[in-house]
């Protein structure tokens, strides 16, 4: 090979591995942004696709105070609002770890990873455990959060009738699984920036020479609307922009056959009764395994759900109740105005701003006794 050959050839080289090096460090500097923006700053990732969050260490850091994991269903990503968590309980880190769809089996499935794949010191020191009939039934029976582990983190999620086991991948697979991972990412990225934009704006709005700026263009309203504009991707709420549904849309979709709304009205309280109180004592069975306090909350429910239901309710609180034992309780179902919600479920900002504090009240004795 010839001297000019060669010379070519260590260029190209050279330029390959610079540009991997650029790409290698332009990614590390993404993830620390993007972890810096959820410790400090508080961003969601993953707001549209929340059971990503559970593939990211950094949620899962010691903390140097006790953890405080509002667990169960969307209703408690929705219903209880983690800003006002944070603001009254400075003494706790609060994590919100409500799963879309969630059931609870899929937070027996989210607690033992983070067992297996943060460490026991990861775990939650306080559980509030948010629940619902379609939560306690397991419905519907095929939901996403199993298959995002399976697909993207080095674990395996099997579940059968004993229940949930976590098993780890070979060091192919789990590579192959974080590769895909990567791809996920850039959302986590984009919330980040959002954040990050929207903390800078907001300071600008607070610097001197720029609020008098605003205030004489009539710019001001402008300027935080633009602000929460930012923000509103790195929250955890998907409803908190929605209106109220009329109750004959919400009607429509519990009685369509297409949804998976109509198991749940017509859940057979009385024969799956077993298997459900199975799963929730192997749940708690789990938490006093490894001294992890909890507090159970009934979740709001709009009137029309209440009224749909063709199964006798005492036979779903009583259920819980056999199972939780002195555990404390509150049932919620009825504390929200049809007014305050967005569906059949899920509470408006409103809605669960008030729900929230009336909970607060609830549980602080509780944590600080």
């Amino acid at each position: 090979m010839s001297t000019q050959a060669s010379r070519k050839l260590l260029l190209s080289a050279g330029a390959i591995i610079s540009l991997v090096a650029v790409g290698v460090f332009t990614f590390v500097m993404l993830v620390w942004i993007s972890i810096r923006a959820e410790r400090d700053l508080g961003a969601f990732p993953f707001k549209e696709e929340d059971w990503y969050r559970f593939l990211l260490s950094s949620q899962f850091a010691v903390q140097d105070k006790p953890v405080v994991m509002l667990a169960g269903p969307s209703q408690v990503r929705e219903n209880l609002r983690v800003e006002r968590f944070r603001d009254a309980l400075p003494d706790f880190h609060i994590y919100q770890g409500g799963i879309s769809l969630g059931t609870i089996e899929d937070t027996e499935i989210a607690l033992k990873l983070i067992e297996a794949a943060y460490g026991k010191e990861a775990l939650p020191d306080f559980v509030v455990l948010g629940m619902s009939v379609r939560y306690f039934a397991n419905i519907p029976s095929d939901r996403p959060f199993s298959t995002v582990i399976n697909t993207y983190s080095g674990w395996t999620v099997k579940t059968d009738a004993g229940g949930v086991e976590i098993q780890p991948k070979s060091r192919i697979d789990t590579l192959a699984a974080r590769l895909k991972f990567v791809g996920k990412l850039p959302v986590r990225f984009n919330a980040s920036a959002r954040i990050w934009g929207a903390t800078a704006a907001r300071a600008l709005a607070g610097w001197p020479p720029t609020a008098t700026l605003l205030n004489a263009a009539g710019l001001e309203e402008f300027w935080a609307r633009r602000i929460l504009k930012l923000e509103y991707p790195t929250t955890p709420y998907k409803f908190s922009r929605h209106t109220n549904r009329p109750v004959e849309q919400v009607a429509s979709r519990l009685t369509n056959d297409d949804s998976w709304f109509v198991q749940v009205v017509q859940w057979d309280a009385k024969g799956d009764r077993m298997a459900a109180s199975m799963r929730l004592r192997r749940l708690m069975a789990f938490l006093e395994e490894n001294d992890i306090s909890v507090a159970v909350i009934n979740m709001p429910e709009r009137a029309i759900l209440r009224e749909s239901f063709t199964f006798d309710y005492e036979d779903y609180l009583g259920a819980i109740r056999d199972v939780i034992g002195k555990t404390p309780f509150i049932d919620m179902r009825t504390f929200a105005r049809d007014e305050e919600f967005h569906d059949a479920e899920h509470t408006l900002p409103m809605g669960s701003r008030r729900m929230t504090d009336h909970i607060l009240t609830w549980l602080k004795p509780i944590l600080y006794e």
